[in-house]
């Protein structure tokens, strides 16, 4: 026996931790990598064979994140039934330390220089405001007419006129100016942007209407398509685009006023956009397969919009553009499945994250004996409905984690870091004791687990190249 019970009558003395990274066992150097990779907001793919913790990791990683501030609605959209508009709700403190809403209309885009409204374009230094001719915002002067740019078109031709107006050519042109528009009953301020390789962004803001309560309930007009309250942490198997991408609900009416359900309320967010502002998790995310180059866009993007998947459904005719999905993505493959990943979102994960192998066995020394028993500790606990282990159980768990590590691992004098196994393990043991109405789990309860938890093939085998196997053991198995 080692010092590692000393004290110890059974697991009921483990103090269970609190924090998830704690709960953790045996991947130390993962478990530091993550927490560095949240703290600076960066993707994580996690490789390593079954059962050793990944899914625990990408729970205990979001719950590093702050908690979400942004509230997604679908907004109908009066002009264009079949365009409904995404409207962030975001939450903050004001000067009282109560809480308000400031609604930002989720929408985006570019446009060419020459493609702006001409007064945005004068006041950016893109248009003479004489002639119309288009030069770049460098140019002072008019290359067509010869005028100052940025000048009053009504300015008098006197000397003091041309003066006035090459001090206003003077001024540099703006890199960004703001305008305003009423769109479907609502006001929205209309920002440009100057941007790289010559594009003008252009954000559309939606502001709060006077003298109505920002703490008001969602009209009929909107529907919440990812609450405030909801969890951010979303685990997906990716198994078909609606689950990963969203969709929109077939009505046979369509959007007909007064017979069929408005587009914006048959609108249905997918697992990119419930974990907006949180941990997208994929297991096995080979098995995406061509879904990878969506989920590729909407990392870089952090918007994807929904629109309905099936062409023979009204929702096909329906599409919400830049619905706001900007999450952590945790994913996890096994080391043989690496090759099923698309390179492209593979090379993304890389730039702009951390590719982690964890480990499936561990060194047997003091500190791994009482990792282990604090294992399963958190088993019996989180199970609840099987007793505690004693000494000489807890014992045989470790006889049977060293043995895994050698069989499954080659590895000597270590545990093996397949919990998943020995969870099955422990609460098999537990279940043979709560049928013999033990108050406590002994040694020969996690040996009757261990024979259980063999796989059909491994005991076939031994019965087979064995008799006795058979007459001592076909209780459980024959």
């Amino acid at each position: 026996m080692t010092n590692a019970f000393e004290g110890l009558k059974s697991t009921a003395d483990i103090d269970i931790p609190t924090d998830p990274f704690s709960k953790v066992i045996g991947q130390t150097h993962a478990v530091k990598l993550v927490k560095s990779a949240v703290s600076q907001r960066r993707h994580v793919l996690l490789c390593g064979v079954p059962g050793i913790g990944k899914s625990m990791i990408a729970s205990a990683a979001y719950s590093l994140l702050p908690p979400p501030i942004d509230e997604i609605r679908i907004r109908q959209n009066p002009e264009q039934g079949d365009r409904p508009t995404a409207v962030a709700i975001r939450a903050k403190q004001d000067e009282g330390g109560t809480v308000a809403e400031e609604e930002t209309v989720c929408d985006s885009s570019f446009m060419y220089p020459d493609d702006l409204p001409f007064e945005i374009a004068v006041k950016m230094g893109y248009r003479c405001s004489r002639c119309g001719a288009f030069s770049l915002p460098s140019q002072n002067v008019c290359m067509d007419c010869g005028s100052p740019k940025r000048c009053n078109n009504n300015a008098d031709l006197s000397y003091q006129g041309l003066f006035r107006a090459l001090n206003v050519a003077r001024e540099p042109a703006l890199a960004e100016v703001t305008s305003e528009d009423v769109l479907g009953g609502h006001q929205y301020r209309i920002v440009y942007q100057r941007s790289e390789q010559d594009m003008i962004r252009v954000l559309r803001i939606l502001q709060p209407e006077e003298n109505v309560s920002t703490k008001q309930t969602c009209p009929d007009s909107e529907l919440i398509l990812v609450s405030w309250n909801s969890s951010r942490f979303v685990q997906v198997s990716g198994a078909s685009p609606v689950e990963l991408l969203g969709d929109v609900k077939h009505d046979p009416y369509g959007s007909a006023e007064g017979l069929g359900v408005p587009a914006h309320m048959r609108v249905i967010p997918g697992a990119i956009h419930e974990a907006h502002e949180g941990v997208l998790y994929i297991d096995e995310i080979g098995a995406l397969g061509s879904y990878q180059k969506h989920l590729l866009t909407a990392m870089q993007d952090r918007k994807y919009p929904i629109l309905g998947h099936n062409p023979q459904s009204s929702g096909a005719a329906v599409r919400v553009d830049n619905v706001p999905c900007d999450f952590l993505l945790f994913a996890s493959c096994n080391p043989e499945d690496l090759s099923l990943l698309h390179p492209a979102l593979r090379s993304r994960i890389r730039g702009y994250g951390y590719e982690i192998v964890l480990t499936s066995w561990m060194s047997r020394n003091h500190h791994s004996e009482m990792d282990l028993i604090r294992f399963v500790a958190q088993t019996v606990h989180e199970d609840g409905r099987i007793p505690h282990f004693g000494v000489d159980a807890l014992e045989e768990v470790m006889n049977v984690a060293e043995s895994l590590a050698y069989r499954l691992d080659g590895q000597r004098n270590a545990f093996t870091l397949r919990l998943r196994e020995i969870g099955g393990l422990v609460r098999i043991a537990g279940d043979a004791a709560v049928q013999e109405e033990a108050d406590i789990v002994e040694e020969n309860h996690v040996k009757q687990a261990e024979l259980l938890c063999r796989r059909i093939e491994e005991n076939q085998a031994l019965a087979r190249s064995d008799p006795k196997y058979t007459e001592t053991f076909g209780d459980y198995f024959f």
